[in-house]
């Protein structure tokens, strides 16, 4: 019951150049005073400072002017600039993402997730943290397995935010307003403001951030009468000091806070729900973080914690469900019980540590080694709820309590055998404990599970590369991922039929072969890879033996061969044009008991590409024109349930969206018109009904606007 009850529910960095710099001279391709040029993006991937072109890894990086011009205030705006990454979402805060088509329903995420230093990825995928890209230094996107560096989760790949530091030197900041109006539907409002103050100059520094968001709904409620039932607020606080007392250290504290509030999700048929029942969800999270810095002279020795408090309540409308299975099973009376709803209650608790030495100097050989340590406690309960009559036992409930603590060691080593010929070689060992305990009822009939067990990996990444010449690489990328196990519900097969009481987790081995140019003194940026994914004992859905209730196995295997490709040309210096391209045929090639040979992967998208064109002449002395457009070509998916009575596939139709920007800019003052899916894509999200929602995921309509911004 438990496990079902959690379906339901379900369905239903390091620090930024400028900060507390990680400058590792010993790591080989560290940046050196000198070797960036103009053009030249310094990112932190490999948790050290180096050129992004000079990474030899598949990484796509997002910078804040890059944002801005974008508009970008959401993860998924992301997926026009980064190839092979596809996102979707219910409603505010309710975000699934997937790199190169790892994706799943069940289970932890498969790409892993970092607010600076800290990590975000949790045991339940549907409950990923709905960060908003304000003020930030940039976003990294590291394709493929990052387990040795960055984790559990990491089997697709890592998205880190990188947070603006404080500017020790000088008072600045920013102010935006945008005002926009959606098709079918409400108004929207953004409001974001930045302000940076030196306390002591060069020695200290906050930087405060806080923002506001009205998302206007466009969904109406045939039922009720109701219009833009599916309107949401955001609230954004962030704040950050920077300490640096002296050269050799450095230490930051930051908080942030992030509330959202709808009263529906984006649920519907042609932007209309006949739904009885509101399915708001409201989700809070507080992030705490200290980190500091100390430099040995031989060494870089870094140091972080954090917690974080997290809460959120969501709501589905199950009257389909159970409503006729009342009148017609329990002969109730028609009309005792119209709407049956069920209302989850989560609470997060997590705290993370990590420790971490890495060498200096300026010889051909580099190392890292560091220790992670996460103590994660979730608290879920819910129940089923009737009107306008009530019943005298609940239809469903549950109360789940889990537990877990983990731990890591891992390390790497480079060495550089020519100044062109260069290798990595990596390893993590991760152990995690957990236990659960969970009390669930079905139709009055109240069970009681626990479960504890101990999982353990070993996780081994091996990289070589080649320089063709300072702006030319190739290299080869040799990596495993993972995901931790849990538990099912042992009493599902009512004692009788046995059920397996855990199951454990799953891998996946990719096998990458890239290459990365800067041609024409950066006027021309390209990059490619071709892959081959190889994933294993995959978590799958299945049901308990004679029961409807969901349980997990380790079953299936899946493999696939993947492209990406992305391209940037700056053939003048206000003219700037983007492609990217991905591409992946991963599916089952052995039958489970949800799924057939040939069967693709739940949600992912085997096809995407995108195209932009940024344009800013210069009109005279102090006037710039802006004139943007992006474009994004996501192919078709579905979700594959064949372990259900029909055979469910449910569709995730393909769609191409379209985004407008053009404006001016006067000075440090900005303004521009824009208009988002500029052609009114209608194609929903995902083509229901899909577990606990009974209607679409709708695609949110045209959306016309002015935006505003000023720089001080």
């Amino acid at each position: 019951m438990s496990r079902y009850f959690s379906i339901l529910m379900a369905s239903a960095a390091l620090l930024p150049v400028g900060a507390l710099a990680q400058t590792t001279h010993g790591q080989t391709g560290d940046v050196q005073s000198g070797d960036v040029q103009p053009g030249d993006i310094v990112v932190t991937a490999q948790r050290y400072e180096q050129r992004l072109q000079d990474v030899p890894l598949s990484v796509s990086v997002v910078g804040a002017k890059e944002l801005e011009a974008r508009g970008v205030t959401d993860l998924k705006d992301l997926q026009y600039s980064v190839p092979g990454f596809s996102a979707y979402d219910f409603g505010a805060g309710r975000q699934t993402v997937q790199l190169r088509g790892i994706a799943t329903t069940i289970g932890a995420s498969t790409v892993g997730v970092y607010f600076d230093e800290t990590p975000l990825a949790l045991d339940t995928s549907a409950d990923a943290f709905n960060v908003r890209l304000l003020d930030l230094e940039r976003v990294e996107v590291l394709r493929g397995p990052q387990a040795t560096l960055y984790g559990k989760g990491s089997m697709g790949g890592t998205i880190r935010y990188i947070p603006a530091a404080p500017n020790l030197g000088s008072v600045g900041g920013s102010f935006e307003g945008e005002y926009s109006t959606t098709r079918y539907g409400a108004d929207n409002y953004k409001a974001v403001g930045v302000l940076n103050l030196p306390l002591a100059t060069d020695v200290a520094g906050v930087r405060l951030v806080a923002g506001y968001e009205r998302i206007g709904g466009y969904i109406d409620n045939a039922a009720t009468g109701e219009r833009n039932i599916n309107s949401a607020d955001i609230y954004s606080l962030r704040g950050t000091l920077l300490v640096r007392p002296w050269d050799r250290f450095s230490a930051s504290l930051l908080a942030m806070y992030q509330k959202s509030k709808q009263a529906n999700q984006d649920f519907g048929v042609g932007y209309r729900t006949t739904s009885t029942l509101g399915s708001p969800t409201n989700d809070r999270y507080t992030l705490l973080q200290g980190k500091a810095s100390y430099d040995l002279d031989f060494a870089e020795l870094s140091a972080s914690t954090s917690y974080i408090d997290r809460s959120n309540v969501t709501q589905f409308d199950l009257s389909a469900f159970f409503v006729p299975a009342l009148v017609g099973g329990l002969g109730l009376p028609p009309g005792f019980i119209d709407a049956v709803g069920l209302t989850g209650y989560t609470d997060f608790s997590i705290y993370n540590s990590e420790v971490r030495l890495a060498s200096t100097g300026s010889g051909r050989f580099g190392w890292q080694i560091g220790a992670t340590r996460e103590t994660l406690k979730v608290h879920q309960f819910g129940s089923t709820f009737t009107q306008p009559g009530s019943l005298p036992f609940a239809i469903i409930a549950s109360d789940d309590a889990r537990r877990s603590k983990s731990h890591a060691l891992y390390g790497e080593v480079n060495y550089a055998f020519t100044p062109q010929l260069k290798a990595t070689a990596g390893l993590r060992y991760f152990n995690e404990t957990k236990k659960r305990e969970i009390v669930s009822t079905n139709f009055g009939l109240t069970t009681t599970d626990v479960g504890k067990d101990n999982y353990e990996t070993v996780n081994p990444r091996f990289n070589l590369a080649y320089e063709i010449s300072p702006d030319s690489m190739l290299f080869l990328n040799i990596a495993k991922g993972f995901r931790s196990g849990g538990f099912n519900q042992t009493s599902a097969g009512g004692g009788v039929i046995p059920v397996p009481p855990s199951y454990e987790p799953d891998k996946i081995w990719t096998y990458e072969l890239g290459t990365k140019h800067q041609l024409f003194r950066n006027k021309l940026t390209l990059e490619g890879s071709v892959y081959r994914s190889l994933w294993s004992n995959v978590q799958s859905n299945n049901f308990a033996p004679g029961s409807q209730i969901i349980i997990v196995n380790n079953s299936g295997h899946v493999a696939g061969w993947g492209v990406d490709l992305s391209a940037i040309a700056r053939p003048a210096p206000d003219l700037t044009l983007t492609g990217t391209y991905g591409w992946n045929n991963l599916e089952f090639d052995e039958a489970t008991a949800d799924k057939e040979v040939g069967d693709p992967v739940d949600g992912a998208v085997r096809n995407s590409w995108s195209a932009s064109l940024d344009y800013r002449p210069a009109l005279s002395d102090s006037v710039t024109g802006l004139f943007r457009i992006d474009y994004q070509h996501a192919g078709k998916g579905q979700f594959t349930f064949r372990n259900l009575a029909a055979g469910q596939v449910v569709e995730r139709p393909r769609r191409d969206l379209v985004n407008l920007r053009v404006g001016a800019a006067f000075g440090p003052v900005e303004v521009a018109l824009f208009a988002n899916n500029l052609f009114n894509e209608k194609a929903p999200i995902i083509i229901g009904p899909f577990s606990t929602i009974l209607e679409n995921v709708e695609q949110r309509p045209r959306v016309i606007g002015v935006n505003a911004g000023a720089r001080f």
